[in-house]
Formats: structure tokens, sequence, C-alpha cells
């Protein structure tokens, strides 16, 4: 069923149909919320990034070489 014939059908329900609908779906968020997110990358790649992201921790940080640029944060930025 497409999401628009989901849509569609829960229009023509009862209230308390909906309402039935919203209580169940709550269910089935708070259970996904409980399970850990699965990458959509290799293992590999999430442990390369991760250790790449370590590496270039220090130059983000406050005092380092690219933190210089977040202080452009707060100006608006004019075409010349």
């Amino acid at each position: 069923m497409s999401r628009e014939e989901i849509l569609a059908e829960i229009e023509r329900m009862t209230r308390d149909e909906k309402l039935e609908v919203i209580e169940v779906t709550t269910r089935l968020l708070r259970e996904d919320s409980k399970q850990p997110r699965k990458s959509r990358f290799s293992p590999e790649f999430e442990r390369q990034i991760e250790k790449a992201a370590r590496m270039m921790r220090e130059e983000y940080a406050p005092g380092g070489e690219l933190a210089a640029f977040s202080a452009l944060d707060g100006e608006d930025f004019h075409d010349a």
C-alpha cells in the first residue's frame, strides 16, 4: 500500500479509529527508538570516518585552524 493510499484510508476512518492508529504508531515509534540505528555504510567505512573525525577534532576546537571560520557565522553574506 502506498503512502497516499494509507493517508486516504485514514481520512475515511472514524475519530476512534484514527486515535487507535495514533496509539499504535506511537508505540511502534517508541519501540524503534529503543533499537540501535542501522547504518547504511559498511563497518569499515564507519571506522574510517570515525578515525578521520578524531584526527580533525583539534582543528575544529576553539583555537584550532578551522574554528576561525565560525567567527563569520553571524554575519550576513552578500554576493559582490
